[in-house]
């Protein structure tokens, strides 16, 4: 009897050491490779705005002294101009790029693409820090070389672009923000992902836009769907009642990816009536 529940303690014993060793190799997995998971940068360009119909000026910045790569498309004399931070995925060749610089172009503002660092041509290593001075310098680009205040600029963020936007509109009084697909944060993703790791311990990368958010005084677009796989409906919604306002919150339909294409027209509108703000 004795001997039975020692063997039955013994197993219990060795199950729990190898749950807590797993239990350990997976959140030092998840802590070292955790920017592998959050940036996937390609680094060839497909197309170029001129594919899009759109001319354009190709730019190399300096930022922290690496070279990064953008396009400058000039909109109408005297409009609002545009910096757009795209997501964690590809580079400012995407179609989802193209799409959506072609709508802004179309409403007659001038929009600023810029890959991050280790995305398309720019050169160095993606980080978090890295793209918030990497947005720093596209802002720069815009103020010094192309004479347009700030306090004329919207920001536009899509998915992970929106910890960079909402990065740089607390830091600097920009006319307007728009969110689309966006984070509350990355802990809040990865608990969604990893409910049983420590993954707020663990995190290196934050992009926490909702704390951000609540100290943000430029008027705030936020677009998001009910639909969207790769970020809950729930982030925008706690966005949006963070967000001190003035503040308007667009429903669209369609995925993370293709709800833009299902809502354009309700998208120009909006993006109209943020913009128009300022005219």
């Amino acid at each position: 009897m004795m001997n039975g529940y020692r063997v039955a303690a013994s197993w219990l014993g060795a199950v729990l050491v190898v749950s807590l060793v797993l239990y350990a190799a997976a959140s030092l997995y998840l802590f070292l490779t955790q920017e592998q998971k959050i940036f996937h940068p390609i680094r060839q360009l497909q197309q170029t705005p001129q594919d899009w119909g759109l001319n354009f000026e190709s730019v190399v910045l300096s930022s922290e002294g690496i070279p990064i790569h953008g396009w400058w498309i000039a909109g109408a004399a005297d409009q609002t101009a545009v910096l757009f931070c795209h997501g964690n995925s590809g580079n400012i060749a995407d179609a989802a790029v193209a799409d959506r610089s072609r709508l802004l172009h179309e409403l007659g503002l001038g929009v600023f693409l810029f890959d991050y660092r280790g995305y398309g041509n720019s050169k160095g290593t993606p980080s978090e820090i890295g793209s918030y001075r990497d947005g720093e310098a596209a802002m720069r680009f815009l103020v010094d070389e192309k004479k347009i205040a700030v306090q004329r600029l919207l920001l536009y963020g899509h998915s992970l672009g929106g910890g960079v936007a909402s990065w740089l509109a607390v830091n600097h009084p920009v006319r307007g923000v728009i969110l689309e697909g966006s984070f509350t944060s990355i802990e809040d993703m990865a608990e969604e992902r990893y409910p049983y790791l420590p993954v707020r311990r663990l995190a290196r990368v934050h992009y926490n836009n909702l704390e951000r958010i609540s100290w943000l005084r430029a008027p705030l677009l936020i677009i998001h769907s009910r639909d969207d796989e790769v970020v809950a409906f729930a982030h925008g919604q706690r966005l949006f009642a963070a967000a001190p306002g003035p503040k308007t919150f667009l429903e669209i339909s369609g995925t993370h990816n293709s709800g833009f294409n299902h809502s354009v027209a309700a998208i120009k509108q909006a993006v109209t009536a943020l913009a128009g703000l300022y005219r």
